[in-house]
């Protein structure tokens, strides 16, 4: 895999205008046609919306969005890596870039919700400094966990 990665970062119409372009990407990652049949409705709803692509040459192999929840709080929203571009610091390098964004915004805090089945992504976000703080259950009856990490904090 060529090595070079480039994260561009795109916010508000921008960012909005990128995500029919998005959706093959997180039907690849995420293996689920229907839940982002509506990404692009769904985020046009979402204040200070900011989404990070991650290009390896020209192929697009990652993302990671968020958008504001309050004057001072970050909602990281949705991301991932194409699995055959996961192990090489590709979703790591996104979140350090999204958590230097946003404080670069001004944002105190963050925070994101996952899932127990995407246990890869819940270990870096415990070892960049995030707090479990609670769960909360899907209509289906998942669990989800509850993330909070303070800006400026790395972890271990």
């Amino acid at each position: 895999m060529e090595t070079h990665l480039r994260i561009d970062l795109l916010t508000g119409e921008a960012a909005l205008a990128f995500l029919p372009n998005l959706i093959p990407l997180a039907v690849a990652i995420f293996d689920d046609d229907d839940d982002f049949m509506t990404l692009p409705a769904d985020a046009a709803e979402k204040p200070g919306l900011m989404l990070l692509t991650a290009w390896i040459g020209t192929d697009l192999r990652g993302f990671k969005m968020g958008y504001r929840r309050s004057e001072k709080h970050f909602y990281s929203w949705l991301g991932g890596v194409l699995p055959e571009a996961r192990g090489h610091g590709i979703a790591r390098r996104l979140m350090d870039a999204q958590h230097a964004w946003a404080t670069e915004q001004g944002y105190t805090t963050v925070s994101t919700e996952t899932f127990n089945r995407y246990r890869p992504m819940l270990l870096l976000n415990i070892q960049s400094g995030f707090d479990v703080v609670g769960t909360l259950t899907t209509l289906g009856g998942e669990a989800k966990i509850v993330l909070r990490k303070v800006l400026g904090s790395s972890g271990a």
